[in-house]
Protein backbone atom coordinates (compact mmCIF):
# COMPACT_ATOMS: atom_id res chain seq x y z
CA UNK A 1 0.00 0.00 0.00
CA UNK A 2 1.23 3.49 -0.86
CA UNK A 3 1.06 6.52 1.43
CA UNK A 4 -1.70 9.04 0.72
CA UNK A 5 -2.30 12.65 1.77
CA UNK A 6 -5.34 13.28 3.99
CA UNK A 7 -6.96 16.45 5.30
CA UNK A 8 -8.29 16.11 8.87
CA UNK A 9 -10.29 18.36 11.15
CA UNK A 10 -8.97 18.57 14.70
CA UNK A 11 -9.48 15.52 16.88
CA UNK A 12 -10.05 15.83 20.64
CA UNK A 13 -8.66 12.82 22.51
CA UNK A 14 -9.05 11.68 26.12
CA UNK A 15 -7.03 8.73 27.34
CA UNK A 16 -4.29 7.19 29.41
CA UNK A 17 -0.63 8.09 29.23
CA UNK A 18 0.63 11.61 28.74
CA UNK A 19 2.39 13.66 26.11
CA UNK A 20 5.49 15.15 27.73
CA UNK A 21 6.26 12.29 30.15
CA UNK A 22 8.21 9.19 29.13
CA UNK A 23 5.99 6.11 29.08
CA UNK A 24 5.96 2.73 27.38
CA UNK A 25 2.97 2.61 25.00
CA UNK A 26 2.29 -1.02 25.91
CA UNK A 27 1.81 -0.03 29.56
CA UNK A 28 -1.16 2.27 28.88
CA UNK A 29 -3.32 -0.02 26.75
CA UNK A 30 -4.62 -2.31 29.53
CA UNK A 31 -5.42 0.70 31.70
CA UNK A 32 -7.38 2.41 28.93
CA UNK A 33 -9.43 -0.67 28.19
CA UNK A 34 -10.21 -1.23 31.86
CA UNK A 35 -11.44 2.39 32.22
CA UNK A 36 -12.75 3.25 28.74
CA UNK A 37 -16.38 3.32 29.94
CA UNK A 38 -15.51 6.36 32.12
CA UNK A 39 -14.95 8.53 29.03
CA UNK A 40 -18.12 10.36 28.00
CA UNK A 41 -19.12 11.72 24.58
CA UNK A 42 -17.05 9.26 22.54
CA UNK A 43 -17.28 9.87 18.80
CA UNK A 44 -16.62 6.29 17.69
CA UNK A 45 -16.97 3.38 20.08
CA UNK A 46 -15.08 1.06 17.72
CA UNK A 47 -11.80 3.04 17.54
CA UNK A 48 -8.96 4.00 19.82
CA UNK A 49 -6.13 6.39 18.97
CA UNK A 50 -2.45 6.46 19.85
CA UNK A 51 -0.76 9.88 19.85
CA UNK A 52 2.96 10.76 19.89
CA UNK A 53 4.15 14.38 19.66
CA UNK A 54 7.29 15.35 17.78
CA UNK A 55 10.30 16.12 20.00
CA UNK A 56 8.44 15.24 23.20
CA UNK A 57 8.47 12.05 25.23
CA UNK A 58 5.26 10.28 26.00
CA UNK A 59 2.34 8.49 24.44
CA UNK A 60 -1.40 8.95 24.84
CA UNK A 61 -3.73 6.06 24.08
CA UNK A 62 -7.31 7.19 24.05
CA UNK A 63 -10.54 7.80 22.22
CA UNK A 64 -11.83 10.70 20.18
CA UNK A 65 -14.52 12.71 21.97
CA UNK A 66 -16.98 15.45 21.02
CA UNK A 67 -15.77 17.80 23.79
CA UNK A 68 -12.93 17.93 26.30
CA UNK A 69 -15.12 18.04 29.38
CA UNK A 70 -15.33 15.67 32.32
CA UNK A 71 -11.83 14.25 31.92
CA UNK A 72 -11.73 11.27 34.30
CA UNK A 73 -9.22 11.43 37.16
CA UNK A 74 -5.81 10.10 36.10
CA UNK A 75 -6.55 10.57 32.39
CA UNK A 76 -5.26 13.27 30.06
CA UNK A 77 -6.48 15.10 26.98
CA UNK A 78 -4.83 16.19 23.77
CA UNK A 79 -6.03 17.97 20.63
CA UNK A 80 -4.65 16.63 17.37
CA UNK A 81 -4.53 19.73 15.16
CA UNK A 82 -6.43 20.04 11.90
CA UNK A 83 -4.28 19.88 8.81
CA UNK A 84 -2.67 17.72 6.20
CA UNK A 85 -1.40 14.27 7.12
CA UNK A 86 0.36 11.52 5.23
CA UNK A 87 -1.03 8.13 6.10
CA UNK A 88 -1.22 4.49 5.26
CA UNK A 89 -2.44 1.20 6.68
CA UNK A 90 0.15 -0.79 8.61
CA UNK A 91 -0.23 -4.49 7.82
CA UNK A 92 1.36 -7.08 10.07
CA UNK A 93 2.52 -7.34 13.68
CA UNK A 94 2.66 -4.09 15.66
CA UNK A 95 6.34 -4.80 16.39
CA UNK A 96 7.00 -4.05 12.69
CA UNK A 97 5.51 -0.52 12.86
CA UNK A 98 8.98 0.96 12.33
CA UNK A 99 8.92 -0.33 8.76
CA UNK A 100 5.68 1.53 8.03
CA UNK A 101 7.03 4.75 9.53
CA UNK A 102 10.16 4.41 7.39
CA UNK A 103 7.98 4.19 4.27
CA UNK A 104 6.12 7.33 5.38
CA UNK A 105 9.32 9.25 6.17
CA UNK A 106 10.89 8.25 2.83
CA UNK A 107 7.74 9.39 1.02
CA UNK A 108 7.97 12.82 2.68
CA UNK A 109 11.50 13.41 1.45
CA UNK A 110 10.71 12.44 -2.13
CA UNK A 111 7.46 14.45 -2.35
CA UNK A 112 8.53 17.89 -1.05
CA UNK A 113 6.95 17.59 2.39
CA UNK A 114 8.32 17.52 5.92
CA UNK A 115 6.97 16.46 9.29
CA UNK A 116 5.01 19.09 11.16
CA UNK A 117 4.12 19.13 14.87
CA UNK A 118 2.67 15.66 15.55
CA UNK A 119 5.00 12.73 14.88
CA UNK A 120 2.00 10.48 14.42
CA UNK A 121 -1.38 9.32 15.45
CA UNK A 122 -2.61 5.82 14.91
CA UNK A 123 -6.18 4.57 14.59
CA UNK A 124 -6.93 1.12 15.97
CA UNK A 125 -10.19 -0.68 15.22
CA UNK A 126 -11.46 -4.23 14.73
CA UNK A 127 -8.69 -4.95 12.21
CA UNK A 128 -6.00 -4.65 14.90
CA UNK A 129 -4.74 -7.98 16.24
CA UNK A 130 -1.47 -7.02 18.01
CA UNK A 131 1.28 -9.39 16.77
CA UNK A 132 -0.89 -11.34 14.31
CA UNK A 133 0.53 -11.21 10.73
CA UNK A 134 -3.00 -10.28 9.52
CA UNK A 135 -3.26 -7.28 11.86
CA UNK A 136 -3.97 -3.82 10.42
CA UNK A 137 -4.23 -0.25 11.70
CA UNK A 138 -3.85 3.20 10.19
CA UNK A 139 -0.87 5.51 10.85
CA UNK A 140 -0.69 9.23 10.09
CA UNK A 141 2.03 11.90 10.27
CA UNK A 142 1.20 15.61 10.14
CA UNK A 143 2.96 17.28 7.20
CA UNK A 144 3.70 20.66 5.66
CA UNK A 145 5.16 21.75 2.34
CA UNK A 146 8.91 22.30 2.20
Amino acid sequence: MKPEVYEFLEKKVIGVGNIGNPINPGDVWPTLFSRIQEIRSRKNTLETLGVIKRNEHGYLHGVEVEQLIEIPEGMFSYVIPAGQYIGMTHKGPISKIGETFQILINWLASNNYEQHDIVCFEVYDGRFKDEDPESEFDSYIQIKDL
